[in-house]
């Protein structure tokens, strides 16, 4: 059976010093059937001029060039065009390990989940890494992610894109700071539980 299609969103702003590292990565998935959705947001600087070489160098990359608008915007624009059965989002300044798709992939199908959650990322605080995963309630992340046990963002995370779309969950366009947050915790309202990883990717 063909692996599901997942669509990785990137927004870019000023990120030139990064983002091409940051595509690279992407594309060396070993997890190969992705939707790379690239949604400039106005950014002023080299970004632009970068994101339409790589579409020129790999099939899966579709690149999006908009008016700013913030974040948020440049990721619901990616939520709107989006194909794939599950939907990851990756920061234009990040990198990702080549297992971090066919991670969350496999939690997700593994525990016919809606949502999955990953604790650990690669930081200057040098975290733990385990191939730990388990359940939790909703309730409970909601709890962990306020404590800070989950990181707030939404580039450590992958979610069902039907299930999105049934509930219309966006990001809030009017909130520039914390909008990660604000998004995790409104998906969290639709459903009972969350597979929660422990593993760096």
């Amino acid at each position: 059976m063909k692996n599901k299609l997942v669509s990785v969103i990137v927004p870019i702003y000023n990120v030139e010093k990064y983002i091409r590292k940051t595509v690279e990565s992407i594309i060396s998935q070993n997890y190969e059937n992705l939707e790379i959705i690239l949604v400039d947001d106005g950014s002023p600087d080299k970004s632009p001029e970068i994101i339409d070489e790589l579409g020129k160098e790999d099939s899966r990359i579709v690149v999006i060039h908009k008016k700013n608008n913030g974040v948020s915007s440049a990721r619901n624009v990616g939520l709107e065009i989006a194909k794939g059965e599950y939907i990851t989002f990756v920061d234009g300044d990040d990198w990702i390990e080549e297992d971090y798709v066919s991670y969350f992939v496999s939690l997700l199908e593994k525990e016919n989940s809606n949502v999955v959650m990953n604790r650990r990322n690669f930081s200057q605080f040098n975290e733990a890494s385990s191939n730990d995963t388990y359940i939790i309630s909703a309730e409970k992340a909601i709890e962990w992610i306020y404590l800070g046990k989950i990181f707030v963002a939404v580039w450590n995370k992958m979610y069902r894109a039907s299930w999105l779309k049934e509930n219309n969950i966006l990001f809030d366009e009017n909130i520039w700071y914390g909008e990660g947050m604000l998004f995790n915790i409104d998906c969290l309202q639709y459903t009972e539980k969350v597979v929660i990883g422990e593993k760096c990717v």
